[in-house]
Parts: C-alpha cells; sequence; structure tokens
C-alpha cells in the first residue's frame, strides 16, 4: 500500500482525499482540540466532495443538547439511516484528542484517546469512501493514515 503524507494544522473545515480509498486494516488518525465554547463537530468518511455524498461514517459529538452523546450514521442517497447514539463523549471541550478509525471487514473501530469507544457496522462499499471531511467547533493537529504492510509468502 502507498504511503500518504498526513495533513498538518489544516483549517477546519476541512476536506482531504484519502489516498487508495479505504480498505481492511487501514486506520485514520485525527489528532486536534475540541473548541472551549463548542457546540458540535463531526467528521466524515465520506465518497467524493460533492455537494450531497454518501457519507459512510458520520461521527458526530454533540455538546449543545441537554443529553450530551456522540450521533454517528450513514447518508446514501441523500437520506439519513438509523442514528445509532452513545450517551458519553470522551473528548472534552477546551482538551485535546486523539480520534482512531480502524478499518475492518464487516465495521469501524473507533478509539478515543487510546481507549476502544464504539463499533460501526459498516453500511456501505468501504472500497467507494475516498474523502474525510472535519466541520465544526475543533481545531486539528493533524489527520495521519496508516496502511498495515503486506506480507508476501514465497
Amino acid at each position: 500500500m502507498d504511503y500518504q503524507q498526513p495533513f498538518c494544522n489544516p483549517s477546519v473545515p476541512f476536506t482531504g482525499r484519502i489516498q487508495g480509498a479505504l480498505h481492511e486494516g487501514k486506520t485514520i488518525t485525527v489528532t486536534g482540540r475540541v473548541l472551549p465554547e463548542a457546540r458540535r463537530f463531526h467528521v466524515n468518511l465520506q465518497c467524493g466532495s460533492k455537494e450531497k455524498p454518501n457519507i459512510a461514517l458520520h461521527f458526530n459529538p454533540r455538546y449543545d443538547e441537554s443529553n450530551r452523546h456522540v450521533a454517528c450514521n450513514t447518508m446514501l442517497c441523500s437520506k439519513w439511516g438509523p442514528e445509532e447514539r452513545k450517551y458519553y463523549i470522551p473528548m472534552a471541550q477546551e482538551e485535546r484528542f486523539t480520534l482512531m478509525f480502524r478499518v475492518n471487514r464487516d465495521s469501524y473501530s473507533v478509539i478515543v484517546n487510546g481507549a476502544h469507544y464504539m463499533e460501526y457496522l459498516h453500511r456501505m462499499l468501504i472500497t467507494e469512501v475516498d474523502t474525510i471531511l472535519v466541520y465544526g467547533d475543533v481545531e486539528i493537529e493533524s489527520i495521519a493514515f496508516f496502511n498495515p504492510a503486506v506480507t508476501l509468502s514465497i
């Protein structure tokens, strides 16, 4: 697999291409800081950067509701699917965080600050996902990509 340079200190909103699209074993690591008065932000793993792309994973911490939570969803053909919510946000306002998305055969593993947070089952082909978008009340230090080494048998 090809190496992709990380995106460093991108301004938000940010849209960047994921070289080689997603595949099993790939990990995307977003390092940043939630802004002090944050209401919401989201990270999308999506198909292209057109106006209404298909979104494989919408990861959306919401600090502005009485029951603070993280909402996750998928958008296909401009329609949201059933929302999945977790009523614990592991990234506090004003604090730095590391958010990892590991692509598995059947799901995304979401890891926050080194601890497993959730599994989100695939609702569309991962090979169509070639773009990451970050939007909202967050600063991003870096977005890095890791492809597992391929071992060849001789």
